[in-house]
């Protein structure tokens, strides 16, 4: 009696939660019911396999074509389309005790009522990382017992059963390289393995967490029968870097020829040879925290940063080596000052494998790897410094590099700033991290990962893209309202959007990205782009533009304190622009952007900010280059309205270019067709009356309306 009251109890429990009307089980033996338990399973194999084809399609319609193709293969077209005519009233019969329609028929196709029915096969295809716990792995086969109803559908449910057991193994192979908790990324591999004998993956990790654990005896034993499975097989050999962790078990007779270099870097000077400790997973920066892990370990709530490795730069000369390795600590200070960043210190190997470095690396925790070459000039006049980042994930890949010169007689005397290469660096991080993460939903992004996708959306100064970013950086600010970057990505959004935006709404939006920079000038008070950019907002404000003098003057006497050259700081050229224009000095003021423009380390933010170097050179009347950025802007960025006003004024005040000023215009007023004269010229700080007068008198002879 107690025994039915359970199972009594559980049943409407299962009718509880799940609310759908017809609930269908593909996996195994084929099921469909109602929300009362009451079997509408068609009798049929040609109607259950109609039923299971819509079951698997997304929810999106399938043509009738298709399910004739799939059911009658072998039948001519006009009967096919006939039989499918009958099975589709033998299927409607057979759901008819639901009530309502589950299907939703029409003239050309037939798709499953996403609402109301649920199907098991659905919820493992949509699995993730993050509830990979609620479910199980399938024990049977997905709708084994439809084999033979026709060679066609034979061959979809092969691809159909490759297509879940795919995503799985996906799923699991994020999972043992995200999770960080060592018993479940264990439980988790040998999930995998069920899947994939031969799934490196999986193997590697096992060795790792024995390692992790202290068990040499266990990782060697592993180590071997995963070197015997993978020598026995057809496949490809061990990756490199599953090499590499072989080769790092402790032996009592070691016996590798290990090489001194990666990259050309020296890694560590002598000394005997550390074991290698595996060492838990870092959780990815860019990934909210598992659900199960984060409700296990709730200390692991701390947002997590992207981790960086410097290396001192490789030179066979002494004197030149202690010039880079100075340059090296003075990069991990501006990176320490960025704020995105974990700075690592380097680990103590002696000799690593060249081919296994960037995964001993990687186990440490390394995100990304600095390294680089100093080589001398033969006259000995001149030192240049290759930098490179590379990304330890990709085993070292690398994803950006330039050169840094400076004379022999040290990097002080040098006439670039170093600050330039750093923040041309820190974009291209963020970028990588951003396009690392593109195939991910949005709901398994952190904080971080969201600020970082919004950036890389504004980048293609796209105005309709403006609702999605700010949906983003809302979102981001509400799971980390304590990162700096995040804040100065929002202001950054904010500040675009309002050069772009002449709506009612453009003012609450200013409002925001003031509240935005404002509060990433106290998170990252070193940071000293962070003060230009809010001098930058403050000259909007003709009552503050006393405050915006004082920030500017404060983050140019900030870099100016900074050891080593920073003329050519685009931190400090944008401060003196900005000091420029609040002096009404706007030819000196484009004189600087044209020295920004001028910088070879091409930078993300530097990019995004083009549209405001075009108003600067705009108002110091250099309207050629405006016209030429113009031109280059409208080709590859056709949906940003700003860079077309000023475009647009460039044109009429060089004259003799009718006909490209009417396309332009005609362009503009597509993107934003209530754009008025008053409202363009309003986006225009510092200005002055008589020149706003000119900008306004440009607009009208291109058809503008005065507004």
């Amino acid at each position: 009696m107690e025994a039915t009251k359970i199972v009594d109890s559980s049943s409407r429990h299962i009718r509880e939660t799940d609310p759908t009307l017809l609930r269908m089980r593909l996996i195994g033996q084929m099921e469909a019911r109602t929300l009362t338990g009451e079997s509408v399973l068609p009798v049929g194999g040609k109607t259950r396999a109609l039923l299971a084809i819509l079951a698997l399609s997304d929810r999106k319609p399938v043509l009738r074509s298709r399910l004739a193709e799939l059911l009658w293969s072998q039948r001519p077209e006009e009967m096919a389309r006939a039989s499918l005519r009958q099975e589709i009233h033998r299927l409607l019969d057979a759901l008819s005790p639901l009530g309502v329609d589950v299907i939703d028929v029409q003239r050309h196709s037939l798709a499953l009522k996403p609402a109301l029915t649920s199907v098991d096969a659905e919820r493992l295809l949509t699995v993730s990382v993050r509830t990979i716990d609620s479910v199980a792995l399938p024990d049977e086969p997905l709708l084994g017992e439809l084999t033979g109803v026709d060679p066609a559908l034979d061959e979809w449910l092969i691809q159909q059963r490759e297509r879940l057991s795919a995503h799985l193994q996906r799923v699991y192979e994020n999972a043992v390289q995200e999770l960080t908790d060592p018993d479940q990324i264990e439980d988790v591999a040998e999930r995998l393995l069920k899947f994939d004998g031969l799934n490196e993956i999986a193997w590697r990790a096992r060795v790792q967490m024995a390692l992790h654990r202290g068990d040499k005896g266990r990782a060697a034993a592993l180590a071997d029968q995963m070197t015997h499975l993978f020598g026995d097989a057809e496949t490809p050999s061990l990756t490199p870097s599953t090499q590499a962790l072989i080769k790092s078990i402790p032996t009592e007779n070691p016996s590798r020829d290990l090489v001194k270099d990666f990259s050309s870097v020296p890694l560590a000077a002598g000394g005997a040879e550390a074991p290698f400790m595996a060492t838990v997973p870092r959780p990815d920066p860019m990934l909210a925290m598992p659900l199960h892990y984060a409700a296990q370990h709730p200390d692991a709530a701390e947002p997590r940063k992207i981790s960086l490795l410097f290396l001192p730069p490789f030179c066979t000369d002494e004197t030149p080596a202690e010039q880079g390795r100075n340059l090296r600590d003075q990069l991990e200070l501006i990176f320490v000052n960025m704020g995105a960043f974990d700075i690592l210190a380097r680990p103590e190997f002696s000799q690593p494998h060249s081919v296994s470095a960037a995964a001993i690396y990687r186990s440490c925790g390394v995100d990304y790897i600095i390294s680089g070459n100093l080589r001398t000039d033969p006259e000995g006049t001149e030192n240049r410094l290759i930098l490179r980042v590379l990304d330890a994930r990709r085993g070292g890949t690398i994803i950006w590099g330039t050169h840094y010169d400076f004379p022999s007689s040290g990097p002080d005397t040098a006439k670039n700033s170093l600050l330039a290469p750093a923040q041309a660096m820190q974009w291209s991080i963020f970028i990588t991290e951003a396009r690392r993460i593109a195939a991910r939903p949005d709901a398994e992004l952190s904080a971080l990962g969201m600020a970082l996708r919004a950036f890389i959306l504004l980048l293609r100064h796209d105005s309709s893209l403006f609702g999605r970013i700010g949906f983003l950086l809302e979102r981001a600010v509400d799971l980390d309202g304590d990162d700096g970057t995040i804040a100065l990505i929002d202001a950054l959004h904010c500040y675009i959007r309002f050069l772009n935006d002449w709506s009612p709404e453009a003012d609450a939006i200013f409002a925001h990205g003031l509240r935005s920079v404002r509060a990433a000038v106290s998170l990252m008070p070193d940071l000293h782009a962070v003060e230009v950019l809010l001098a930058a907002y403050l000259m909007h404000q003709p009552v503050m533009h006393n405050t915006a003098l004082s920030v500017a003057r404060s983050a140019v006497e900030g870099i100016s304190r900074i050891k080593g050259p920073h003329e050519d700081s685009p931190d400090l050229l944008m401060a003196k622009t900005v000091l420029a224009l609040l002096g009404g000095d706007m030819k000196a003021a484009a004189e600087k952007v044209n020295l920004l423009l001028e910088n070879k380390y091409r930078s993300q933010l530097l990019e995004l900010l083009r549209p405001v170097f075009m108003m600067v050179l705009l108002l110091g009347e250099d309207y050629q280059e405006v016209i030429s950025m113009g031109r280059l802007m409208s080709g590859l960025y056709p949906s940003c309205p700003s860079s077309l006003v000023y475009y647009l004024i460039a044109l009429i005040e060089v004259g003799d270019c009718a006909e490209e000023m009417h396309q332009v215009c005609r362009h503009l007023l597509r993107l934003v067709p209530d754009l008025t004269i008053s409202r363009a010229v309003s986006r225009f700080p510092c200005a002055g009356k008589t020149r706003l007068t000119r900008l306004a008198e440009a607009l009208g002879e291109a058809g503008l309306a005065e507004g």
